[in-house]
């Protein structure tokens, strides 16, 4: 019987130039057929962002695979352990952008907001001269937000560059 340690779910993205990422696509699809990897990844030029359950041992295989191309070898997966896959197809498809922002100009690997740990985080959030700006969707609202967060009221992402 399976119990919640045999399988992991997945949560990743990596802004890195692709040469070719359509050929890209066709070998990463078969990496995660051949080690049962199940979810939906986006290649496009600018790099990977995927969401993928399979079997912990396949997942590890697949979090080495990613790690061991030069180009997102500083790739940050989140991992949830599970009880089974949470997919039941493998999708890995090509499209302008890992993002759907219509930004396309800008290269978050050029120009990047600096990273904060948790802790740093809730400190600069609770400075009374800081604003957030949450630009999550509106379903993503509903499940939870920050305090005080300015929200936009958007169904998509994409949505964002028009208010």
């Amino acid at each position: 019987m399976e119990n919640k340690q045999d399988y992991a779910i997945l949560l990743y993205y990596c802004y890195a130039k692709i040469e070719d990422a359509e050929a890209y696509r066709d070998e990463h699809h078969l990496f995660c057929v051949e080690h049962n990897i199940r979810g939906r990844i986006i290649i496009s030029d600018e790099g990977l962002n995927g969401t993928v359950s399979g079997l912990l041992s396949d997942c590890e295989a697949y979090m080495a695979y990613v790690k061991a191309d030069p180009r997102f070898a500083s790739t940050i997966f989140k991992v949830e352990r599970h009880h089974a896959h949470a997919f039941s197809k493998i999708h890995v498809r090509y499209k302008p952008e890992i993002v759907h922002s219509s930004l396309r100009h800008l290269d978050p690997n050029v120009r990047t907001g600096k990273h904060l740990s948790p802790k740093e985080f809730k400190e600069l959030k609770d400075q009374e001269d800081v604003v957030i700006l949450d630009v999550r969707s509106n379903y993503e609202h509903k499940l939870g937000r920050f305090k005080n967060a300015l929200t936009l009221d958007i169904d998509n992402f994409r949505d964002f560059r028009k208010k």
